[in-house]
């Protein structure tokens, strides 16, 4: 008997094994088929106009006054390293005002967001309440929470024709979640 084998996919979709034992395709991620849904959604202009709930938590001030350039000199940053930092987090606002029409976008942020808050509390907050040095706490953030985010998006978000976020755009992403009080660079519980 023989049988005929017409494989029409896209290439990248066509798997062609002679005589192969044991394959396993791994399913796609949450954030691979949330990057493809956005592909999507802006191709076809297909908007979102609420914010999602889940979002709204990171958008949100929480209880502190301080502002970020505040916080940012209370952890020793100086005044050029305060304007970069303000100038990261007001291109990556402009980015969210952009995003805030297609609900993957938003949950891509909103993922992102999370990630960047568990990964500060988990590994610089502690050098903060130890006393390092502020040269010390950024270059293991870039390490421990840049690095990490953007090993989702270039892996995850390999075929991202729309967020396309860099190392800057994350450091924005980390002085916003600042300004918004979600992330402090000072331990003001031993003021």
């Amino acid at each position: 008997m023989k049988q005929e084998i017409h494989n029409n996919s896209e290439i990248n979709t066509q798997l062609n094994a002679k005589q192969v034992e044991n394959i396993y395709l791994a399913p796609k991620t949450r954030f691979a088929k949330r990057f493809e849904k956005l592909n999507y959604e802006v191709a076809n202009d297909v908007r979102y106009e609420k914010i999602m709930d889940s979002l709204k938590y990171y958008l949100t001030k929480l209880d502190g006054t301080l502002d970020m350039p505040t916080k940012l000199k209370d952890g020793n940053f100086n005044d050029s390293e305060i304007i970069r930092a303000t100038r990261r987090k007001e291109k990556y606002v402009k980015q969210l005002e952009k995003n805030k029409f297609f609900e993957s976008a938003q949950w891509i942020d909103n993922q992102l967001f999370a990630k960047i808050k568990m990964e500060f509390e988990v590994h610089i907050e502690p050098l903060i309440n130890n006393g390092a040095s502020k040269d010390e706490i950024i270059k293991e953030v870039a390490i421990k929470v840049v690095s990490p985010i953007l090993e989702i998006i270039n892996t995850e978000g390999e075929k991202d024709e729309f967020l396309n976020y860099n190392a800057e755009d994350i450091f924005g992403m980390i002085y916003y979640l600042t300004g918004q009080c979600h992330i402090n660079w000072k331990n003001y519980d031993s003021i």
